[in-house]
C-alpha cells in the first residue's frame, strides 16, 4: 500500500490523540518527524520559519524542544487524496477563515528505499515550493475529527467541501465581525466581479446547507407563511425543526445576523427586529434570529439574489451578507459532526476522559 505525505504537521502531543481518531474511522496513518523542520515546539508555544533559506539561522533544538510531527496516510492514491483534502476543508471550516499563507496540496508519495526517501526530504522539501506547504493549526485536531466524523457520510464531506470553497472564495475573519469593531468593511462594491463572487460564495454556503438537508421545504401547495405577517407555516415549521432535532440541534439556540452601518443592506423578508443583546441599533444592528428563520434568511439570498439573473438588488450585496450566510452553514456543519464550539483544548480533555481508566 502506498505511504502519501500529508503536508500536515502536529504538535508532538497530540499525535495520539490523533491517532486514536484515526483507528475509530479506519484510517492507517503514522507519523515521523517532521523533515521540513519547519517549527519548533516548547512548553509554551511554537515558532515556524517562513523560508528554507533561513533554516540555518533557526538553530539546533534546544532544551525542552521538539520539531513537529508529520502525518503519513496510508491508502491508496485517491482515497489518500480524499482524506488529506477532507481534513484541510474541515479545518478551515472550524476557523473560519482561510490561511492564506498555504496551498492546499494533495498528498506526495513516499517511496519505501530509505535513500530515495532521505534524498526527498533533504533536497526537495526543504526547497521553495515544498517548504511552504507544511502548515501547523494548533486547532487542527478539531478539523481532524470534523472530518473522521464526516467521512462515513458522503453528503456531510460534500458539505464541507462546497463551505470550505465558499471560504476560499470570499471571507472575512471572524473578528472583524465583532461587535466591538462595529462596521470595518465596505457594505457595497461597484464592481460586477465582486458581485459575482460574493454571489458564487453565497451559492457555495447554503449548497452545503442543502448537503445537510437542512434547507426549508415548501412550495406552492404547502407555503412557507400564512399570511402577509409572515408567520410560520406549522407544517413548513414542524418539518425543519423536526430535521434540526434529529441532527441534536438545541432549537432555543439562536442565530446573530450581523448588520452593520447605515441600512442599506439587503432587506430580507420577513424583517425580524429582534435586536441581539449586544447590538446598538446604530452601528451594530445585529439581529437575533431563530435557527429555521436563519436558514430562511440564507434561502432568501440564494433564491432572490444570487442563484438566478442578476437583478437591481445585486449591487447592494457585500461581504457581510456573504459572512451570514456562511456562519448559518458553519453551525450546522459543525453541528452534524458534533463539534461546534468545540476547540483543541476541550477535544483533548473529552478524549482523556474516554479513555481514563474507570
Amino acid at each position: 500500500m502506498p505511504v502519501f505525505c500529508s503536508f500536515l504537521v502536529f504538535e508532538p502531543m497530540q499525535t495520539e490523540m490523533v491517532a486514536s481518531l484515526c483507528r475509530r474511522v479506519g484510517w492507517k496513518v503514522s507519523f515521523i518527524s517532521d523533515p521540513s523542520k519547519r517549527f519548533k515546539f516548547y512548553n509554551n508555544g511554537y515558532s515556524e520559519v517562513s523560508q528554507p533559506d533561513a533554516l540555518a539561522e533557526f538553530g539546533a533544538l534546544g532544551e525542552g524542544e521538539n520539531h513537529g510531527q508529520l502525518l503519513m496516510v496510508e491508502a491508496e492514491r485517491t482515497e489518500a487524496n480524499n482524506i488529506i483534502q477532507l481534513i484541510r476543508a474541515a479545518e478551515l471550516i472550524v476557523e473560519g477563515f482561510p490561511d492564506q499563507k498555504y496551498a492546499n496540496p494533495s498528498g506526495f508519495e513516499i517511496p519505501d528505499d530509505s535513500a530515495v526517501r532521505a534524498s526527498i526530504f533533504a533536497d526537495l522539501f526543504r526547497t521553495t515550493g515544498f517548504f511552504e506547504l507544511f502548515s501547523f493549526n494548533m486547532e487542527r485536531p478539531v478539523g481532524f475529527a470534523v472530518a473522521a466524523n464526516a467521512w462515513s457520510d458522503r453528503r456531510t464531506v460534500y458539505a464541507i467541501h462546497k463551505l470550505a470553497k465558499s471560504y476560499e472564495t470570499e471571507a472575512i475573519t471572524p473578528w472583524s465581525a465583532h461587535p466591538r469593531y462595529g462596521q470595518i468593511f465596505e457594505k457595497h462594491s461597484g464592481e460586477f466581479s465582486d458581485h459575482v463572487r460574493s454571489s458564487i460564495a453565497i451559492n457555495l454556503a447554503f449548497s452545503a446547507i442543502e448537503e445537510l438537508d437542512l434547507q426549508i421545504n415548501s412550495s406552492r401547495e404547502k407555503p412557507r407563511w400564512l399570511d402577509k405577517d409572515y408567520t410560520w407555516n406549522p407544517r413548513v415549521l414542524k418539518d425543519i425543526t423536526s430535521r434540526l432535532e434529529k441532527m441534536g440541534i438545541d432549537l432555543n439556540r439562536t442565530i446573530d445576523w450581523i448588520a452593520r452601518g447605515d441600512e442599506t443592506e439587503l432587506a430580507i423578508q420577513p424583517a425580524r427586529d429582534q435586536f441581539s443583546a449586544y447590538a446598538d441599533g446604530q452601528v451594530v444592528r445585529d439581529i437575533e434570529l431563530s435557527i429555521p428563520d436563519a436558514i430562511h434568511a440564507c434561502s432568501y439570498l440564494r433564491n432572490f439574489v444570487t442563484a438566478h439573473a442578476f437583478g437591481k438588488e445585486t449591487p447592494r450585496l457585500g461581504p457581510y451578507e456573504v459572512y451570514n450566510v456562511q456562519q448559518v452553514a458553519r453551525f450546522l456543519v459543525l453541528s452534524k459532526c458534533g463539534l461546534f464550539n468545540v476547540w483543541t483544548h476541550d477535544l483533548s480533555e473529552w478524549m482523556d476522559f474516554q479513555f481514563r481508566p474507570s
